[in-house]
């Protein structure tokens, strides 16, 4: 059986060590029996220790102040304490009951050394609150700098993986990532490939154009000999004047309008110029 201390095992005390400094030792006994306890300092001249024996009931616990006398000076920022704390602590039977508090532990220390349960606690001198709060905030900016360093390789990586594919290569102790940066070539790829495609269509259209041209070209010489003909044939005697308007009339209906014909020739001249 045993008891349970809090702090468990270090005893801090901040700076300045000139002033008198103290701290509390909770003894909990978690047993059904009664607990005896006794404590002891390898430094009893710098520590008083109220009470530094007494009595915890089973589930029970009690508050132990430890006081450190103030020193004469600081010592050094590295300088590690030596000072230790030993709990001693052991169940009170019905026999141990009947014992009165001087006589308790002179009987146990003879009779039953070894049921003597014991627990060490060490102590340490922890630096002022000031330079405390100023390495927590060194220690908080210094975290978020890194997170949101890490926060922009991550972004980085992101933007150049969409546009470029990424490459894995494994060696024996690590992994690493590489981006190829092909986002020029890939431009370049897809402006050559529009291009192409574009020079095609207006290539086709250019064709269209000059079969377009060639048929009215055709339609033109046809029916300019049709006109001459027309023109040196004489109307017949007794002809009626309105079968030979109507004849003009029919003949003259197949002809394109001039200005389409040299609209069609000037765009034929104009992508003939631009694309070959």
């Amino acid at each position: 059986m045993s008891i349970e201390l809090e702090p468990a095992s270090q005893l801090s005390f901040r700076r300045p060590l000139t002033e008198s400094i103290k701290e509390s030792l909770i003894i909990r006994n978690p047993t059904q029996l009664p607990i005896a306890f006794k404590v002891k300092t390898t430094a009893p001249k710098q520590y008083c220790v109220r009470p530094n024996s007494g009595l915890v009931g089973p589930g029970e616990e009690l508050e132990v102040q430890v006081q450190m006398q103030a020193m004469k000076e600081d010592p050094p920022a590295d300088f590690k304490c030596k000072d230790k704390f030993l709990v001693q602590s052991i169940a009170i039977t019905a026999e141990r009951a009947q014992l009165s508090p001087a006589d308790l532990w002179p009987t146990v220390e003879r009779d039953a050394k070894d049921q003597i349960r014991e627990k060490k606690i060490r102590c340490a001198f922890l630096p002022p609150v000031e330079h405390a709060i100023s390495q927590i905030k060194e220690e908080d900016e210094a975290s978020s700098t890194h997170l949101s360093s890490a926060a922009s390789s991550i972004r980085h990586a992101q933007s150049v993986g969409a546009a470029s594919p990424v490459k894995f290569t494994t060696t024996s102790s690590t992994t690493t990532v590489s981006f190829s940066e092909n986002r020029n070539s890939t431009a370049s790829i897809s402006s050559s490939s529009s291009s192409s495609t574009d020079a095609q269509a207006l290539k086709l259209e250019l064709d269209n154009a000059r079969e377009t041209i060639q048929n009215l070209q055709s339609t033109i010489e046809k029916l300019q000999k049709e006109a001459g003909t027309l023109r040196q044939r004489k109307p017949e005697s007794g002809a009626s004047p309105t079968v030979t308007a109507v004849t003009l009339k029919h003949s003259q209906e197949g002809l394109y309008p001039i200005t389409y014909v040299a609209g069609a020739a000037l765009i034929s001249f104009i992508f003939a110029v631009l694309f070959f």
